[in-house]
Formats: C-alpha cells, structure tokens, sequence
C-alpha cells in the first residue's frame, strides 16, 4: 500500500509544477534575491585575506555575469543558498527570454582591502 502512496506522490509532485513566470516576473525575483544579497554581504575588512569575490549569475553559454566581492566575515553559506537562487532564476530568465551571450570568459577580479573595505582593484 505505501508503494503505491508512494508513486501518488510522486504523480502529484509533478501535475502540480507551476508553470513558466514571464520576464518580468523572473527579473522581479532575481531583483529581490540580490538586495538580499546586497543586505548580507559584509565588505569591512582588517587585511587582503579577508576579501574574497564569489561568482553570481548564469551567461548563456556558461559561466558567471559578475563577481561580489565581499569579506570573509559574510555569512558564506547562506550567500551560497542566495547565489543559487539568483543563478537558477537568472538560468530559467536566460531561456523565457531566449537572451543571447557573447560568451566572453568573466574572470574573478583583483581585490584588496583598501580603508577598510575589501574593494575591487582597477575597475
């Protein structure tokens, strides 16, 4: 009897699936994960070690949009659950919209402490 319970489950699981979210409100989503994000994040920094710039969003042909750079003092493992919600809307996004790339290769940046803050060099 559990087995067929089971396979019910199962069954209403994927009836259930909610359809695609328009554009809209995909970016909607996306744009209330990052302030998330931006709320989280910590920059304030002793040292260049503490700085640390984490990948976030999804090109179309692969790899991260950006970097955050953030200090070491952020709470990373709820970034991380953050980061990939962003990235999963920011994925699905790519597909509604059917957004092109250019799939140029985004790589991590220079970063320093500078007055305290952990920074972006050179940008």
């Amino acid at each position: 009897m559990s087995k067929y319970l089971f396979i019910l489950s199962i069954l209403l699981l994927f009836s259930c699936k909610e359809d695609s979210l328009s554009t809209d409100d995909l970016l909607g989503q996306m744009n209330s994960v990052y302030a998330e994000i931006e709320d989280l994040i910590v920059t304030s920094c002793e040292s260049s070690d503490q700085c640390v710039a984490t990948a976030i969003g999804v090109k179309p042909c692969g790899g991260p949009t950006r970097f955050i750079v953030h200090s070491s003092e952020t709470d990373q493992e709820k970034l991380d659950e953050l980061i990939t919600r962003y990235d999963e809307l920011n994925e699905e996004y790519n597909e509604t919209s059917g957004i092109g790339s250019d799939c140029s290769v985004v790589t991590a940046p220079e970063i320093d402490c500078i007055s305290g803050a952990c920074q972006e060099i050179g940008s």
